[in-house]
């Protein structure tokens, strides 16, 4: 077996607090969270309402800022970070999937994949034929030209893993991707999930489901703001 490099961390977080004032009180979201996560890794954060994993998965995708400890992305210390190099991380290193999908819904499908690839600046052609390579992924290329609300909550959700892959992200960050989805569609959800785990994205979903944390390849269960274990599966679900 061969031994794991400083390379490999795509993700390494040690002491990790959170805090919020609230009036002359303060509330503890997160504490003392030390991970690492390495390249290829499919990890579930696993936790109930109010246990600290949506405060973790802002800071992960740099949407926050913690209060104490390290935060390291591919070796970068995100708090040495000005608010332009952290929106600049935050583009080219996540690609987000949002339970409630985040689509814009004035657009077609295709536009909505192109959005993080404008962002980058990259040329009209070069999007318009990487988003169209996506959209044929996910099961998407006979919808090209619909907006949101002419989808299936499946179908937008589709659109919605395409578009975290158009920045060919380091890490997948994916939010109760099936949480506003019937069972059959998340399941199809969470079959796109595991393909693309199978071909070597690094992937962290959060989720309060057990069945659905079982995916991955490893669970990080929080509870309280602080790590209650972190579990490696013997074999994921499929």
């Amino acid at each position: 077996m061969s031994t794991a490099t400083a390379s490999d961390e795509v993700i390494r977080m040690v002491d990790l607090t959170k805090d919020y004032p609230m009036g002359d009180s303060v509330v503890h979201a997160l504490r003392g969270i030390s991970f690492v996560l390495r390249r290829g890794e499919y990890l579930s954060i696993m936790g109930s309402s109010g246990s600290g994993k949506s405060t973790l998965l802002n800071i992960l995708g740099c949407l926050d800022t913690p209060t104490h400890g390290q935060y390291l992305v591919e070796g970068i210390d995100v708090a040495k970070l000005d608010d332009d190099q952290l929106s600049a991380l935050r583009r080219t290193r996540f690609g987000f999937i949002f339970q409630s999908f985040n689509l814009i819904p004035q657009i077609s499908v295709l536009e909505n994949i192109e959005v993080p690839l404008f962002y980058q600046g990259r040329h009209e052609r070069e999007s318009r034929q990487r988003a169209t390579e996506l959209a044929e992924r996910v099961g998407l290329g006979h919808r090209l030209r619909h907006r949101p609300p002419e989808l299936s909550g499946g179908q937008r959700q589709r659109v919605a893993i395409a578009r975290a892959l158009a920045n060919d992200p380091s890490v997948i960050l994916a939010d109760e991707p099936t949480g506003n989805l019937d069972s059959k569609t998340g399941t199809e959800i969470m079959r796109i999930l595991d393909e693309l785990s199978a071909q070597g994205r690094t992937i962290i979903l959060v989720t309060h489901e057990r069945r659905i944390a079982e995916h991955a390849q490893r669970i990080l269960s929080v509870s309280d703001g602080a790590v209650e274990s972190d579990e490696t599966l013997p074999q994921a679900r499929r």
